[in-house]
């Protein structure tokens, strides 16, 4: 998926509205054949160009649904006004200069009330995603069965993280993985940056989707969704997260409590590992690599292969050796978890 540069975009709008402003004018002259009164044109054609350019730039965060249902509304408005109205009123509406104002008027009025009508059509019978349940929502896939609408909204974080990759293959997390545009572009904002170590962290993150949508057991999508009212990145996830009744999956600490404020689910990737840590307790035998020398005298540390760190009694001289050890004591601090613990010299008398 393509994310579009915001200065081309930008340049595309100015120019619709100026061509929008010179047809205006040439219109007008054409029509009242007075310089002054094709300024009222001009001045029309602009407002037309700035309503065009304000809705296409709002229509980012409604679904492609809900505009099909508002265009055949406002279709079938126009419909009646110029096939059966308009044959009705012909010689009123072609017979002076009131009446083609009075015409554009109606076709205007028209428009609107087919555009309103299609949206509450919409809305009322529950054709929107709003009023559907989509955790039991299945569509075909593409081998012909069923899939489950069950959205897990990726963010910068997470990929970034890289674990998502490890516990996507697992196959713990199921339904489809959500990459709004707006995550994309921070992401290759950050693999851009002059800063080394954020321009790492980036191409990390850019790598790691890449492995996730060329693996065929993962079910992936990218979306061009956006919410141009919207600033900060993590707003818009919720606003997403909020749209499609999915789950944001995060290591981001403020995104997870501002989340769950908002009332939508979160899966932080530091929570499960977390959880699925071994539970120790004073007693059990296990085997560890001494890493490094600890701080207090003849201590020894040691790491877990989740990182959690082991203080071994008698071991600040035994750096680099594997040994057999016995739990003492588990401390549970604001930083994560310690693990104490002693030489098990019998199982070590026994291996030599």
């Amino acid at each position: 998926m393509k994310i579009f540069n915001k200065k081309p975009i930008l340049f595309v709008r100015i120019i619709l509205v100026l061509t929008s402003s010179i047809l205006g004018f040439l219109i007008g002259k054409e029509y009242w054949h007075n310089n002054l009164l094709s300024y009222v044109g001009l001045l029309f054609g602009f407002t037309i160009g700035f309503i065009v350019v304000s809705v296409e730039k709002n229509m980012g965060s409604i679904s492609t649904k809900k505009i099909l249902a508002g265009g055949i509304g406002l279709f079938i408005g126009l419909f009646l006004i110029n096939y059966i109205t308009y044959q009705l009123l012909k010689s009123f509406f072609t017979g002076s200069n009131l009446g083609h104002v009075t015409y554009a008027f109606v076709n205007f009025i028209a428009g609107y009330l087919g555009l309103i009508i299609g949206l509450r059509v919409f809305d009322d019978f529950g054709i929107g995603v709003n009023h559907l349940d989509l955790k039991n929502l299945r569509v075909g896939s593409a081998d012909g069965g069923e899939q489950c609408l069950n959205y897990k909204v990726i963010d910068t974080s997470s990929l970034i993280d890289g674990r998502i990759l490890d516990v996507s293959k697992t196959g713990f997390i199921d339904g489809t993985f959500a990459i709004p545009a707006f995550v994309l572009h921070e992401l290759q904002h950050i693999a851009d940056s002059q800063d080394q170590l954020k321009r790492v962290k980036g191409r990390r993150g850019l790598d790691i989707l890449k492995e996730l949508r060329e693996d065929k057991n993962i079910n992936i999508e990218f979306t061009d969704a956006d919410y141009p009212n919207i600033k900060e990145v993590d707003a818009k996830l919720i606003a997403f997260a909020k749209e499609k009744n999915g789950k944001i999956i995060t290591t981001d600490f403020n995104l997870n409590k501002v989340a769950q404020v908002r009332n939508i689910k979160v899966l932080n990737i530091n929570d499960l590992v977390k959880a699925l840590r071994p539970i120790l307790l004073p007693g059990e035998i296990m085997t560890v690599l001494i890493a490094k020398e600890g701080r207090e005298k003849n201590q020894g540390i040691a790491y877990m292969d989740d990182g959690t760190m082991v203080v071994v009694e008698d071991a600040m001289k035994l750096v680099g050796s594997e040994l057999n050890v016995v739990v003492t004591s588990v401390l549970q601090t604001s930083s994560g978890r310690m693990i104490f613990a002693r030489i098990n010299y019998d199982k070590e008398q026994a291996a030599n």
